[in-house]
């Protein structure tokens, strides 16, 4: 499966290992790594076995039918060698995949699961549900992004630092205000139609670049996985300025976008074609209609 992430650097754990040192020597602090085991059900049969404690985020809520799919929370050893070394050991266990990020929190492993739990169903205003799997690193940005700032404050509140692989394999993190937070007022995450919306729209990069796997994945090998999903990613935002709305149409424009120069659509050719979509057009019937001179011109 392709993720659109490229693999962590190798001194990420190191480096997790070494902040977390210098944060637990100013206030005591728990260690934790939280494994989206839905990227790999058979994670802790085949590839983590080691018996300290871990936590299904799922238990005891509607979600627990996901079973062995679930977010998990896993408990560091005691240790500062102990520590590195088991940071190591998960990172190589994920092979690369967006789904392990580390927590240093003042809550115990419990407390900090409680707290966490309200926040793996969202809530839009008409009550739909849905479960935002904040556990894959390539949606826990987004979400962080997109929250108002009184919910970001209140999921952050416990925690000292949240670290996670970026797309581009460094380290991106997060503080939060290392205080025992207040109880939430909500079991499940509200959100409103526009937080919705925004979600959907950041994961579409990744939507769009899984087809396109599936179906050519040799376009894919042109340029890194983090350059790939930037390259779809600000295309489909000039798709959404020029109405192209349509889910083909778009796979199609994000498929020009990993094929041709980074600026083809400021080709005057290119920029006639989308004058002429946004007034109503037929975007098929416009591309096939393009003249050699511009796929000539266009090429990467």
């Amino acid at each position: 499966m392709y993720f659109a992430t490229n693999p962590p650097r190798l001194t990420l754990p190191s480096e997790i290992a070494e902040e977390f040192e210098q944060l637990n020597e100013a206030s005591p602090l728990h260690l934790f790594a939280l494994v989206d085991c839905a990227f790999d059900e058979a994670f802790f049969n085949e590839r983590y076995q080691r018996g300290l404690p871990r936590q299904s985020l799922y238990a005891d809520t509607g979600l627990s039918a996901l079973g062995a799919a679930a977010p998990h929370l896993l408990s560091a050893p005691e240790g500062e060698e102990a520590r590195e070394e088991w940071l190591r050991q998960l990172f190589a266990a994920c092979e690369g995949k967006p789904m392990i990020s580390i927590i240093a929190s003042v809550l115990n492993a419990a407390e900090l699961v409680r707290h966490l739990r309200p926040y793996l169903i969202a809530r839009t205003p008409d009550t739909v549900e849905w479960p935002v799997r904040w556990g894959d690193t390539r949606v826990l940005p987004a979400l962080l992004d997109t929250l108002d700032e009184a919910q970001c404050s209140h999921l952050l509140s416990p925690l000292s630092r949240w670290w996670a692989p970026a797309r581009d394999g460094g380290l991106v993190k997060w503080d939060g205000g290392v205080t025992s937070p207040l109880p939430g007022d909500f079991d499940k995450l509200p959100v409103s139609d526009e937080i919705f919306a925004n979600l959907v729209d950041t994961s579409e990069a990744d939507a769009v670049l899984t087809r396109i796997n599936d179906s050519q994945p040799d376009l894919l090998a042109m340029a890194s996985p983090a350059e790939c999903h930037a390259r779809v990613a600000r295309h489909l935002r000039i798709a959404n300025v020029n109405h192209i709305h349509a889910a083909p149409d778009r796979e199609h424009f994000s498929v020009l976008a990993l094929t041709l120069a980074d600026d083809f659509t400021e080709l005057p050719t290119m920029s006639g074609l989308l004058r002429r979509i946004q007034q109503g057009t037929d975007y098929g019937s416009e591309i096939s209609a393009l003249p050699d001179e511009f796929w000539q011109e266009a090429e990467r």
